[in-house]
């Protein structure tokens, strides 16, 4: 018979007390996660409606005419927002984007010429002509001392080139790319709970679960059909992917090509209200109602139990190695005796010859 620390012999039920102790505590070394909240926008208000209101008409309750209206008032402003946000990167691209594209290419184009005292290869030729120094900052034709030949307003546009700051201009496109991650996290997980873990049903009688005692409370979504699967990843899942993926890029791009070091910042926060407008409707346009309703509808989790594990602590830092590896390939590196160019095509080819020439301008002017 087992023993306690005292030495007295326990009973037998105290023994099983004491085994049934020692596994509630391993359990909590295992956490059960919740259900989870839908998020309060448009993304979150289309999927709350079309489970809750297709389930509403399956088992016939309520006015049909008033769940149709509000599954197609609830996909009207999702388009809206959508068709906004494509105008808008549209815009963006053609209208700010193309156009620091352009004067930055011109500006490290007319470095290079100078720098190198003519001697040029022509690495682009179409839309504008972009010619780079022979052998690079290593060669023979690069000269340092020539860039007093450039004119004050040159010195300024070539200095502020963000690749010739790559550390900092590093960490500006990081915390882009985090920002982005976010979202595309989101997606996944609505991805996996929704259409990969979600029991699938023959109809939407069944898809909601009361969590509650009380009817009227919050709702799960617990099982849905392979069509309405098949319409949540059409029109909610695929869309929200593919314009952050845009996103992510188009503003690498124009972040690349803003020849401003304070307008880095400026433009890296102005981004983001792009992927802003699906809250801003959302609060600006949705009935008191459909909030409520959304705040009482949740979803499975993608993952129901989740262990107590190295890789679960150390897990979601994958996202930032990934982001890491982002920025990485897409400005390139110098360093280590290697100079690789990266998939950014702002300023083609770049050599990786502004910062050494530029310290001493840097230090003139943005010193106080």
């Amino acid at each position: 018979m087992a023993k306690d620390g005292s030495g007295r012999r326990l009973t037998v039920a105290e023994q099983d007390e004491s085994e049934s102790s020692d596994e509630r505590e391993l359990d909590a070394c295992e956490l059960e996660w919740p259900n989870m909240a839908l998020d309060p926008d448009l993304f979150g208000l289309s999927i709350c409606s079309l489970v809750r209101d297709f389930h509403l008409l399956a088992k016939q309750k309520g006015d049909p005419i008033n769940r149709y209206a509000r599954v197609c008032t609830s996909f009207i402003l999702l388009f809206t927002c959508l068709a906004i946000q494509v105008f808008l990167l549209s815009q963006v691209k053609h209208f700010v984007s193309a156009k620091a594209v352009h004067d930055i290419r011109i500006a490290y184009d007319k470095y290079e010429e100078v720098m190198y005292g003519g001697h040029v290869t022509i690495a682009v030729a179409t839309p504008t002509v972009e010619r780079r120094g022979i052998g690079g900052p290593s060669g023979k034709f690069f000269n340092a001392s020539a860039f007093s030949e450039l004119s004050s307003e040159e010195q300024a546009l070539a200095c502020r080139i963000p690749l010739s700051q790559p550390v900092f201009f590093w960490v500006i496109l990081y915390v882009w790319s985090l920002v982005c991650i976010i979202e595309i996290r989101k997606t996944k997980d609505l991805f996996r709970s929704l259409v990969m873990n979600t029991e699938t049903c023959p109809s939407m009688v069944n898809a909601l679960e009361d969590e509650d005692s009380e009817p009227g409370g919050t709702f799960c979504v617990a099982r849905l059909t392979v069509a309405m699967k098949m319409v949540l990843t059409v029109c909610v899942i695929l869309p929200r992917l593919g314009i952050t993926g845009y996103l992510l890029w188009l503003g690498c791009r124009w972040l690349l090509a803003t020849n401003n070091f304070a307008d880095l910042i400026l433009n890296s926060v102005a981004l983001e209200f792009i992927l802003c407008l699906k809250d801003v409707l959302y609060l600006a346009m949705v009935s008191r109602r459909s909030t409520i309703d959304l705040e009482n509808t949740t979803i499975v989790p993608a993952s129901k139990t989740e262990p107590e594990s190295l890789a679960v602590f150390i897990g979601t830092m994958t996202w930032g190695i990934v982001a890491g590896a982002w920025v990485t390939a897409y400005m390139g590196f110098e360093g280590f005796g290697y100079t690789v160019n990266g998939m950014q095509q702002v300023v083609r080819e770049y050599q990786w010859d502004v910062q050494a020439v530029c310290t001493q301008w840097i230090s003139e002017r943005y010193s106080v």
